[in-house]
């Protein structure tokens, strides 16, 4: 038996489709360009906490255990003098609410920011 397409499955797919790109505009335009912070902890105790926007170019040692990069709105952990480097793996930190932990040297690396905590879908 062979099935054929009639136009009622083009007029359900393109709904499909329609619903999709609209889900995916509102996700999109949704992200909150609200100002982001970066936090450096260091033995429970706030060490530094920066505003980042594009213009953000810094770079801070702590006493050469751990090199953290902060350039443009991004934020990581450049170098560490831990075994692991699970902390640099971590790799770059984007969005509110990330963090970089390192566990050997006791830091910790987060940014924070008006959408700290709630995710796209939620808001």
């Amino acid at each position: 038996m062979r099935s054929k397409l009639r136009w009622g499955d083009f007029v359900i797919a393109g709904v499909v489709l329609a619903i999709a790109a609209a889900v995916a505009l509102v996700l999109a335009l949704g992200q909150d360009s609200g100002q982001l912070y970066a936090e450096v902890w260091q033995d429970n105790t706030l060490v530094e906490r920066v505003a980042l926007d594009s213009a953000t170019d810094r770079t801070i040692d702590l006493d050469g255990h751990n090199i953290i990069v902060l350039s443009g709105k991004t934020a990581a952990i450049q170098s560490a003098d831990c075994n692991d480097q699970v902390c640099v793996r971590t790799g770059t930190l984007t969005r509110a609410g990330q963090v970089a932990v390192c566990l050997p040297n006791r830091v910790v690396l987060r940014l924070t920011g008006e959408t700290d905590g709630i995710d796209a879908i939620v808001s």
